[in-house]
């Protein structure tokens, strides 16, 4: 399991300073690695990380050829309606509304046509205003219309906000949401004019995915996904075919867990390191555990214990350095998304918790 890989890095930083440091420099992660100043403390955070990592949004490329998550940007009509289609994976034969301003060249035009013939969005007098910012109102009248088939919105409950009267447009979408928390609102206020951050969409999109509990994966599913995968992975590292990690972890991951995780992976150095420290490794995975922690229509977060791993590691020409331990790893808990393609659950974080 990917706890085993991440003790196997910790020993050889130790045995092998000078490799890792080189690893560390081929290696990388950009697409998942954001350098917005303070973001690390922004409110949304665990949202923003918890959805780019799951490729159900992303980043942008500045100037400097990094990446940033703008959480405090305005987020467009077209941007929002985007993201809705993709993260749950909507489509449509239908012709969808006809709008002026929409060209059907356009990045966004495909989502916006699955949309309109969807019934989430109706425009503006055959206008749909792409580049526009979407206000709070308009971005929760979408959210609650495109999950009433997936979530149980009360029918008479949800705050009442004083900016926000029964004559207005959005009062039936807001109460809506708010009554399963998707929307929390400035205190007493809504601010439905309001123009959207990119990080209230992604929180509110964020709370509305987790709360989906139609169409819940059985339990057993999700573990054998998980057995499979970390009994072959074992049976790999066990045999000192790191080289064949990279493809298991195409099979059965997704997003930043297919690319690494938090885990450098530098195979092309690993292998040899390990042959040249003369690395035996065997894990004891017989009595390996799950425990799902939580689950909805299209997320889960399984925690595995159980597995035991016993590590022999000799330098012979620095027998200072060798290092014979046994390890209990009872703190991994893989994050899962079901691929809205194939409908196959995949792994897309692991927590070392």
């Amino acid at each position: 399991m990917k706890a085993v890989r991440m003790l196997f890095l910790v020993l050889l930083v130790a045995l092998l300073p000078y490799q890792m440091a080189l690893a560390k420099e081929a290696k990388t992660l950009a697409s998942y690695e954001f350098h917005d100043e303070g973001i690390y403390k922004h409110w949304a955070y665990e949202d923003l990380e918890d959805l780019l990592y799951a490729d159900v949004v992303e980043g942008f490329e500045g100037d400097d050829g990094q990446m940033y998550v703008n959480p405090d940007e305005h987020i467009t009509r077209a941007q929002f309606v985007k993201i809705i289609v993709a993260a749950l994976g909507l489509s449509s034969d239908g012709p969808g509304k006809m709008f002026s301003d929409v060209k059907q060249d356009e990045w966004y035009a495909d989502a916006i046509r699955i949309a309109s013939d969807l019934g989430l969005v109706g425009g503006y007098g055959g206008h749909f205003y792409p580049n526009d910012p979407i206000t709070r109102a308009e971005m929760t009248k979408i959210l609650v219309l495109a999950f009433e088939k997936t979530l149980s919105f009360p029918s008479e409950s949800g705050k009442v906000f004083a900016d926000v009267d029964h004559e207005n447009w959005a009062d039936e979408f807001i109460r809506k949401a708010s009554s399963v928390k998707i929307v929390n609102g400035y205190g007493e206020s809504f601010n439905p004019n309001q123009f959207a951050t990119r990080a209230e969409a992604f929180a509110m999109l964020h709370r509305a995915l987790k709360l989906e509990q139609s169409d819940l994966p059985e339990d057993a599913d999700l573990t054998a996904v998980l057995s499979e995968y970390i009994t072959r992975e074992n049976k790999l590292v066990e045999t000192n075919q790191f080289a064949e990690l990279p493809a298991l972890d195409e099979e059965f991951g997704t997003g930043f867990y297919q690319l690494g995780g938090g885990d450098p992976k530098p195979f092309d150095w690993f292998y040899p390191a390990v042959e040249e420290a003369e690395i035996t490794i065997q894990i004891n995975d017989e009595n390996m555990q799950f425990k799902v922690l939580g689950k909805s229509n299209r997320f889960a977060k399984v925690k595995v214990t159980g597995i035991t791993v016993s590590v022999n590691a000799k330098i012979p020409s620095q027998p200072e350095l060798n290092e014979n331990f046994t390890t209990q790893m009872d703190k991994g808990i893989y994050l899962l998304k079901k691929d809205p393609a194939s409908g196959q659950w995949k792994i897309y974080n692991y927590q070392e918790r």
